[in-house]
C-alpha cells in the first residue's frame, strides 16, 4: 500500500501523572503544540483534550488525559473528564501510551507504577507501550538498560508485551538520526503501534462500555438535524450531547469506579454497565428526590460505617435497597443506586486506605454487580407492567 493512500485512523491514549510530561509526549508525537505544557507540581491538563494530524497517509490522534492517578482536582470534575476520556477513546483506542520519567525510582515513583498495574485489566496491559520522556536522563543508557535496574518497571514493561519507547521533549527536538533522535523514537513508536494490531486478532482495545458509548454516539449522529454539517462535525456534535446524558446517567459513580471501568477490570466494566443498560429504560430516568437524598445518603452512611469499621459494605448495598423503594414516580430510584456505589466504594477507602486502588475498585463493585443486575430487570417488569395495563386500559 502506497504511503499516500488514506490508512485507517489510529487512536492512541496516554496515561500517567501530573509531572511526567504526557502532555509534551503527545505534542512529540503529532510534532505540533497541541497540548499545554510546562514544569508544574499541579495538573496542567485539567480536562480531556485530543489532537491529530496526518502521518504516511494515516490519521494520527492522541488524546491526553487528566492526572487519572494523582490529579487534586475534585470528583465531579474528574469524573466528567473520565467519561469524556471514554468518549474520545471510543470504540476503542488503538494503544494505551503509559508515559513514565527517567529518574530515580523511589517511594512515591513506585506508586504510580503500582497503581498503573493495578487498575488496568490484562488486555490493557496487551494494547499498551511503556513511553518514557525526559531521555536525557539516560547518560549513555538504553532505556532497556534502565528499566532491568527497577524490577517493578521490568514488571511493568513485561506486562506490556516487552514494548518501550524513550523520547526527550527538551534535549531531543532537533537531531535527526540515532538513538538520541525523537524523529527516530517516535517513528519507532508507531511502528510497534502497526506491529501490535498486525499481531492482534481483535484488533483495538475496546470493552462493553466503549461499545455502548460508541452506539450512544452512532444514534445521537442519527438524530442530528442539522443536514449540511460533515461526518467529522456530526460526530463532534454527538460525542458533547452523550457527554451530557453521561454525566447525569454516572453521577454517583465513584472515579475509581469510572477509571476501572475504562481501563478494563471487569467487575468495573460490568457494573457501570448494567447501571447505563438500567438508566436507559423508558421511564427509569424519571426518579424524583427521593431517590437522590437516598444516593447521598448512600455516600454518607457508607463512608461512615465503613470507616467505623462495619466492613461488610452493607451501608452501601442497604441503602440501595431503600433508595430504590424510596424512589417517587417509578418503583424504585437509578439515583439511589449511583449513590450507593459511590458510598460503598467511598466507605471503603475511609476503612482501610492502606488497601490498594485495584481491591477498592474491585470489592465494591462485586458487591454492587448483582445489584445493578437486579435493578435493570426490576425495571424492565416495571416498564412491561406499565406498556400492559396501558394496553389493557385501550382494549
Amino acid at each position: 500500500m502506497g504511503a499516500s493512500e488514506s490508512q485507517p485512523e489510529k487512536r492512541i491514549v496516554l496515561l500517567g501523572k501530573t509531572g511526567d510530561g504526557k502532555s509534551s509526549a503527545g505534542n512529540t508525537i503529532l510534532k505540533q503544540q497541541v497540548f499545554k505544557s510546562k514544569a508544574s507540581p499541579e495538573s496542567v491538563t485539567a480536562e480531556c483534550v485530543s489532537g491529530d494530524r496526518k502521518v504516511d497517509g494515516r490519521k494520527i490522534t492522541v488524546i491526553d488525559t487528566p492526572g487519572l492517578f494523582d490529579t487534586g482536582l475534585d470528583e465531579e470534575t474528574i469524573r466528567s473528564e473520565i467519561i469524556r476520556s471514554v468518549i474520545e477513546s471510543s470504540p476503542g483506542p488503538d494503544m494505551f501510551t503509559i508515559v513514565l520519567k527517567v529518574g530515580r525510582y523511589t517511594g512515591q515513583e513506585m506508586e504510580i507504577v503500582d497503581k498503573i498495574v493495578e487498575c488496568c485489566g490484562e488486555d490493557t496491559f496487551d494494547h499498551s507501550v511503556v513511553l518514557f520522556t525526559h531521555g536525557e536522563q539516560l547518560e549513555g543508557q538504553t532505556i532497556e538498560e534502565f528499566v532491568k535496574m527497577s524490577p517493578k518497571l521490568q514488571e511493568l514493561v513485561d506486562k506490556c508485551g516487552g514494548r518501550c519507547h524513550v523520547i526527550d521533549s527538551k534535549y531531543w527536538k532537533k537531531r535527526k538520526m540515532g538513538y538520541r533522535s525523537n524523529r527516530v523514537q517516535v517513528k519507532s513508536l508507531l511502528e510497534t503501534i502497526e506491529q501490535k494490531l498486525k499481531d492482534s486478532r481483535n484488533g483495538c482495545y475496546t470493552n462493553e462500555l466503549l461499545q455502548i458509548v460508541e452506539d450512544e454516539i452512532q444514534e445521537e449522529m442519527k438524530n442530528v438535524d442539522e443536514v449540511n454539517l460533515l461526518p467529522e462535525e456530526k460526530r463532534e456534535l454527538a460525542k458533547k450531547i452523550v457527554h451530557k446524558k453521561l454525566l447525569n446517567r454516572l453521577a454517583g459513580v465513584t472515579t475509581g469506579t469510572l477509571t476501572g471501568a475504562f481501563l478494563g477490570i471487569g467487575v468495573a466494566v460490568a457494573s457501570v454497565v448494567s447501571l447505563l443498560k438500567a438508566t436507559n429504560i423508558p421511564g427509569v430516568v424519571k426518579a424524583g428526590a427521593a431517590a437522590g437524598a437516598a444516593g447521598a445518603a448512600g455516600i454518607a452512611a457508607g463512608a461512615t460505617a465503613l470507616k467505623a469499621g462495619i466492613i461488610a459494605a452493607g451501608a452501601g448495598v442497604g441503602l440501595a435497597g431503600s433508595g430504590l423503594a424510596a424512589a417517587t414516580g417509578v418503583a424504585f430510584g437509578v439515583a439511589a443506586f449511583a449513590g450507593a456505589i459511590g458510598g460503598g466504594i467511598t466507605g471503603y477507602k475511609a476503612a482501610d486506605e492502606g488497601d490498594s486502588v485495584c481491591v477498592t475498585i474491585k470489592n465494591t463493585a462485586k458487591l454492587n454487580y448483582e445489584n445493578a443486575k437486579g435493578a435493570a430487570k426490576k425495571a424492565q417488569k416495571h416498564q412491561q407492567k406499565l406498556l400492559n395495563k396501558e394496553n389493557n386500559s385501550t382494549d
